[in-house]
């Protein structure tokens, strides 16, 4: 008689929703002081986290990003990094990814925008290596997309001058495993 028959599933979720920016942080957003690296200005090198930003962004996406860690089975999250980004007519921001740790995820929440702004194009994760799936998330002002931060992505080659994005790296945890093992190493820092 064969053995029992068994099934595991590899499986990576990405999530987006369409928010209700606040004038606030578009305000914020829009006039941040960036450096122009090759082809687009970041803010993605200042070495401190800009507490204004934070607030501003958390204020309009945690109630997603809370809808996402029960659909993970996560109780609480950190943000550990922020930064906005602008694109020009042509620019895009090649493959690449964000944090290769289990509970990390990435964020990109797009500020301002038109209908030929450029999509963020979504691989496998372990793309080249791995091409099972890609998927395009349009442009749109509002849109909030989150993915772990090991899913290979790009930002397409722009066709205006107007893509302005928040980006962030997250990290989902369990509290109560934390409070119990304060050994367990997530990337937390201070998480409380």
């Amino acid at each position: 008689m064969p053995g029992e028959f068994h099934q595991k599933d590899f499986v990576e979720s990405m999530f987006y929703q369409d928010l209700e920016l606040s004038q606030a942080l578009f305000d914020y957003a829009s006039s941040y002081e960036m450096e122009k690296i090759d082809h687009v200005e970041t803010s993605f090198y200042k070495s401190e986290m800009d507490l204004r930003l934070a607030e501003l962004t958390m204020h309009c996406v945690e109630d997603f990003f809370i809808e996402i860690g029960k659909k993970i089975g996560k109780t609480s999250l950190q943000l550990l990094k922020i930064w906005v980004q602008k694109y020009e007519e042509y620019s895009h921001h090649a493959i690449h990814v964000h944090a290769p740790a289990a509970h990390n995820y990435s964020f990109v929440l797009y500020i301002d925008c038109t209908d030929k702004s450029a999509g963020t194009m979504f691989y496998s994760v372990g793309y080249p290596y791995v091409d099972h799936t890609n998927f395009v998330v349009q442009a749109k002002k509002g849109r909030c997309v989150v993915f772990p931060g090991a899913m290979p992505h790009e930002a397409l080659p722009n066709k205006d001058n107007k893509r302005l994005i928040v980006s962030g790296n997250i990290v989902y945890f369990d509290k109560e495993k934390l409070q119990e093992n304060p050994n367990l190493n997530l990337g937390v820092t201070g998480a409380g």
